[in-house]
């Protein structure tokens, strides 16, 4: 089993991610915070790799959104549950949160990952990448409605420097051309996008009674069921059930890496910082999207990369302001 350290005690790793432990404590010789900012930038050089092969490979071929959708679920929830039963033991959720879990399903699972695919197919990779900048605003806005995170300046600063960043960067990139629906695109990506922030913010509770793994996979189960009743629903020809070879490689990068690693990486972040650092994240998608392009692709460079620079700053501020605020309420004397 893997192992971890908190001082001069080893304790299984599963225990670190059930218990809550202190930024302080190290996994695999790292500190938590340290791990915790590494499973984040993970998360999204998945992302960014995902957007590319969607764009090529996925809506260039049409494949339907439901029926994509319907077999990344089905494969990835039972290697999710597969993996939460090593790590944690077979383990349900208890009755009075059954509601949470199936409502972070829907949100997370179902509705994050059809309003996105939805939104592509109706605008464009350029502009879904866009509006989907608006996810941590929003969760920004959520956790100081529910109060979950107190207003720092620092925050709003780095929130306007990562995603004005971020769109410099998507300024001039992409096509331009607007589908009949491109207005109803804006809209059901930014509607993706509150459901997102709504997703992170809830399952907190969730990952303060149980593992991450398990959290994920119940959740995985849920959104299944609903992307399966989806497409019973709305997919009329059975021709739509067949994928491409092309949507055959997304779909299997999607599975073991969007679903199954970074949905499981992006609960453990979510377990141990705010959701307002777990979202800003999101606005290096660009960032690793231009990077990726130009080393396998060979996109050329132009401009608007230069938005590069305020959106890693932003990233720090936000992540530093929320790092000092941690310390000082660490430090404050008990009354």
């Amino acid at each position: 089993m893997q192992l971890g350290e908190i001082g001069e005690q080893a304790v299984p790793f599963i225990s670190i991610s059930d218990a809550g432990k202190p930024p302080g404590a190290m996994i695999f010789g790292m500190r938590q915070a340290a791990v915790v900012q590494l499973g984040l930038f993970i998360a999204q050089l998945i992302n960014a790799t995902y957007n590319v092969l969607a764009e090529h490979m996925l809506t260039k071929d049409g494949a339907d959104p439901i029926v994509f959708s319907v077999y990344r679920d089905l494969l990835a929830a039972p290697i999710l549950h597969g993996g939460a039963w090593m790590l944690d033991g077979l383990m349900t959720p208890q009755r009075e949160d059954i509601p949470r879990i199936v409502l972070q399903g829907f949100l997370g699972v179902f509705c994050n990952q059809i309003l996105f695919l939805v939104g592509l197919h109706l605008t464009n990779a350029n502009t879904a990448s866009i509006v989907n900048l608006l996810l941590p605003v929003f969760a920004a806005c959520l956790s100081l409605f529910f109060g979950m995170d107190t207003f720092r300046w620092t925050t709003v600063i780095g929130l306007v420097m990562a995603v004005g960043g971020a769109l410099v960067m998507k300024a001039g990139g992409g096509s331009s051309t607007e589908s009949p629906n491109f207005t109803l695109g804006v809209a059901v990506v930014a509607l993706g996008s509150f459901t997102s922030a709504c997703y992170y913010i809830i399952q907190k509770k969730s990952l303060s009674k149980y593992p991450p793994v398990s959290v994920t996979a119940w959740e995985y189960w849920v959104g299944f069921g609903f992307m399966l009743l989806a497409g019973l629903l709305f997919v009329e020809h059975t021709g739509r059930w067949a994928l491409s070879p092309n949507a055959m490689i997304a779909l299997l990068f999607s599975v073991f890496f969007n679903s199954v690693i970074k949905y499981a990486l992006t609960a453990y972040c979510n377990k141990h910082v705010g959701a307002v650092i777990l979202t800003v994240w999101a606005t290096l998608v660009p960032v690793l999207t231009v990077t990726l392009s130009f080393i396998f692709l060979g996109t050329p460079l132009q401009w608007r990369y230069f938005g590069t620079v305020p959106i890693i700053a932003g990233t720090f501020l936000v992540t530093k302001g929320r790092a000092e605020a941690q310390r000082r309420r660490e430090d404050a004397p008990d009354e």
